[in-house]
């Protein structure tokens, strides 16, 4: 029964011819596939920059607590506190700068891709 039912399966697939529409298809996987390996290599390198980002912020942070911890006068307290507050807001405007760059190359290159291999495409 099971050799019945692959030979339907063979015989109703033939017409169709499997390996040419296999070759149909192979320009769309490669673009496909190009894209995805850009699109991995964007996101590591995004998730690089945002891993470092939040290290940066982790260690001011730890270090703010050691400084504030030493201050001897609530003027003390309010520079550390304020500098850090400063820096703090400098580095999160700066990161989202950063993200959203690579943000927008990600996006560029995706679409470069598409569009190069939709080109050529047509031109066959």
């Amino acid at each position: 029964m099971a050799e019945r039912a692959h030979t339907e399966v063979s015989t109703w697939m033939t017409p169709f011819g499997l390996e040419t529409m296999m070759d149909m298809q192979r320009p769309t996987f490669t673009a496909m596939a190009e894209v995805n390996t850009k699109l991995y290599e964007s996101l590591a390198a995004a998730n690089r920059e945002w891993a470092s980002f939040l290290n940066q912020r982790l260690k001011e942070g730890l270090a703010v607590s050691q400084q504030l911890a030493e201050c001897r006068s609530p003027q003390d307290f309010y520079r550390v506190y304020a500098q850090f507050l400063q820096n703090a807001c400098s580095h999160y405007q700066a990161g989202l700068e950063q993200m959203t760059k690579l943000s927008q190359s990600i996006t560029e290159n995706a679409l470069q891709s598409l569009q190069s291999h939709s080109e050529s495409g047509t031109k066959h």
